[in-house]
């Protein structure tokens, strides 16, 4: 993906603000934002666009009506107004606005409502244990493709009922497609990543029609009951949001895992902690997803011009509420740039699955799913240890990590 902000360029604010160059960025963005923050509410990159760097600001402005999400911007920024990646966009939820938005949630909210994060919890631990019985003879594992990137796809596919024979060639759809949205993303790729699309959403409707025929206890058929009740979506609507729900509990997911992992390993004292008392796992996570969220920040577009600490942001405007400044806010967490699972948790951490009606849907489940992979990998694996760090790419949309070796005693 090209992490530039390459949208149309707004007129310039009232008066000077910092700018953030791609270049640091790409170097450190906790570095960068740290730079700006102290002092500054709001900082200007290079190519166009704006960071809201304080978390009061973030958990405000998430909620303000003048920030909207950017619709289908961003596969008509990369040339595309058609084609199945393009529907993810122009049929989904997470990229739609007021009305529209609200129709397509609605449905999917009440699905994964009730009993479901019992079940992530028993899909996400079988899928944990499957995973790591596949290499644990090894005594070694490259990390991110052997266990974080497949977790949550295993688990999702558990959740809506995939049959097992099907879950490689779901799996292999799946990873390829979400490449998409990743950082990593190129136009090499594009190719590759729309005809995983087609094939993913061919399947989606297959198993659709067959759950209206044969309703099942699953998320598909209280997903088409829900969304037969409300009575407004489409079924290419249906697909969509199915299909977003796969997008939002992958890649995020994936890079969560990676750094949950990672940074108890960096700090021994604290994985050992988690081993021993399994009741810290929560705190864990909580921790972990402050000090390296695996989303960046959630890309807004300004609909009228907005005050923000004497400086006006253009109506527009492309707005990242960076994720990763508030969470490292000196207003808000004591010693910031500390990774401790033992920290008193501020207020308002839920802000790392976004504020407003445009909050993860399913950010219980995806917290679900991360406590029950940390609790197996620290029962299966309690000597685990780090034998590459990785290193989170990103810093507008989702984080892609690159390799991490990991090895244990066998």
């Amino acid at each position: 993906m090209n992490t530039e902000l390459s949208f149309e360029q707004a007129p310039s604010p009232a008066r000077d603000i910092p700018v953030l160059t791609t270049a640091e960025l790409e170097a450190d963005p906790h570095k960068a934002f740290r730079r700006l923050r102290t002092a500054h509410s709001l900082a200007e990159h290079e190519a166009g666009g704006y960071f809201v760097l304080r978390h009061a600001d973030v958990m405000r402005l998430g909620q303000d009506r003048r920030l909207q999400a950017t619709e289908t911007a961003i596969p008509r920024q990369r040339g595309l107004t058609e084609g199945p990646l393009f529907d993810i966009f122009q049929d989904g939820m997470l990229m739609s606005n007021g009305a529209v938005h609200g129709s397509r949630r609605a449905p999917m909210s009440r699905a994964l409502a009730g009993r479901l994060i019992e079940r992530v919890r028993i899909h996400a631990r079988d899928a944990s244990e499957a995973l790591i019985a596949g290499f644990q003879r090894a005594g070694q594992a490259e990390f991110v493709d052997q266990f974080a990137a497949r977790l949550p796809v295993y688990t999702l596919a558990r959740m809506l009922a995939v049959p097992e024979k099907d879950h490689p060639s779901f799996a292999r759809h799946v990873l390829q497609m979400s490449r998409f949205f990743s950082p990593s993303f190129t136009d090499g790729d594009l190719q590759a990543c729309t005809a995983a699309a087609e094939s993913l959403y061919a399947y989606l409707e297959e198993m659709l029609h067959e759950r209206r025929q044969r309703p099942r206890d699953d998320l598909l058929s209280d997903l088409l009951t829900a969304a037969a009740d409300e009575g407004v979506l489409s079924e290419r609507e249906v697909v969509a949001q199915v299909v977003q729900l796969i997008v939002g509990g992958t890649e995020s997911v994936r890079a969560a895992i990676v750094v949950q992992t990672y940074l108890l390993l960096l700090n021994r004292n604290q994985w050992k902690a988690v081993c021993d008392f399994p009741e810290l796992v929560p705190a864990a996570v909580t921790e972990a997803m402050r000090f390296e969220p695996g989303i960046a920040g959630v890309v807004r577009v300004a609909v009228e011009a907005i005050d923000l600490d004497e400086v006006t942001i253009p109506a527009a405007s492309l707005v990242v509420l960076s994720t990763m400044s508030a969470m490292r806010d000196e207003h808000v967490y004591a010693q910031p740039d500390v990774f401790d699972i033992h920290r008193e948790q501020a207020s308002g951490l839920h802000s790392v699955f976004g504020v407003g009606a445009h909050r993860c849907v399913a950010d219980a489940l995806a917290r679900a799913e991360l406590e029950e992979c940390l609790q197996v990998l620290t029962r299966r694996l309690p000597q685990l240890r780090l034998e590459e760090i990785p290193v989170l790419k990103g810093y507008m949309f989702t984080r892609d990590p690159t390799s991490m070796c990991v090895s244990w005693p066998t």
